[in-house]
């Protein structure tokens, strides 16, 4: 497969570089940056990842025992060099995450990694299968899933067809209010329909309704190395407006259980007690 190149400017932090860069995205680097990839690869800390054996989020942490340390001067100069990151639960050290880089020509890539992403990502949004239901769930599963494997434009499809879900959400609750205008709403852009629907969205969706315009570009313009650069943000934007949802919906779950317990409590109080 080959391989994707991002420019120095766009070096990814340890987190992005792990959990959400695919395998064999590269990125540049030269003299003014070298330090920053001397950071990443001598990265001595720890990552918060959910944990597949634990079942829960957790903090792991990196091996250190025995790993080469690599100076800025080897990172400018050496080819093919392979380093392995190991890291450690913080409540099992037997449960372990594995990373696989290649330093080759001034040049990164991730080649390697378990769990993968996709594996990591399905059990961190199993909470959106409740907004979403099964069939989007899906959807958002398999836009991961190609990222996993370099595939950026077709992860944007899914996405695209996610946002477009809750935005037709929001429409069907609003198309049998009285007075509301489906002939102008059918005519309007997805921005102006955004602006109809901004009582029954999420005030993220609403704010940053650009995000709809993201998600058409990576389909229509974009390349596939763009795409994947920019799924992360992308992605992050579709699970703060999910989030938002599943707020709502826990809230309306906790007033009717609150409100049913407190209609028993008072029916309970207001009997009268029997010698």
């Amino acid at each position: 497969m080959s391989t994707s190149e991002v420019q120095p400017s766009s070096l990814p932090t340890i987190t992005d570089l792990c959990l959400n860069v695919p395998l064999f995205q590269s990125f540049r680097y030269d003299e003014s940056t070298v330090e920053h990839v001397r950071e990443l690869v001598n990265y001595d800390e720890h990552i918060d990842c959910y944990c597949m054996e634990c079942h829960q989020p957790s903090v792991f942490h990196v091996h250190r025992e025995d790993v080469a340390y690599w100076f800025p001067e080897q990172l400018l100069a050496r080819k093919n060099l392979i380093i392995e990151q190991i890291y450690s639960c913080s409540r099992d050290y037997n449960h372990e995450l594995y990373f696989y880089f290649r330093i080759h020509d001034n040049t990164l890539a991730k080649i390697g990694q378990f769990p993968s992403i996709a594996d990591l990502a399905s059990v961190e949004i199993q909470k959106y299968r409740k907004v979403l239901g099964d069939n989007y769930y899906g959807e958002f599963n398999r836009a991961i899933g190609l990222v996993s494997h370099g595939i950026g434009i077709g992860a944007f499809v899914y996405l695209r067809r996610i946002f477009e879900h809750l935005i037709e959400e929001a429409h069907q609750k609003n198309a049998a209010k009285p007075g509301w205008d489906e002939e102008k709403y059918q005519m309007s852009r997805m921005d102006e329909k955004i602006k109809l629907l901004k009582d029954s969205l999420p005030e993220f969706l609403v704010e940053n309704k650009s995000l709809y315009s993201i998600l058409s570009l990576g389909l229509h313009e974009l390349d596939e190395s763009t795409c994947l650069q920019a799924f992360p943000v992308t992605r992050v934007g579709i699970e703060l407006i999910l989030d938002q949802k599943l707020e709502e919906l826990n809230r309306v779950k906790k007033v009717q259980e609150a409100s049913k317990d407190i209609g028993e409590l008072y029916r309970k109080l207001q009997t009268p007690k029997t010698k």
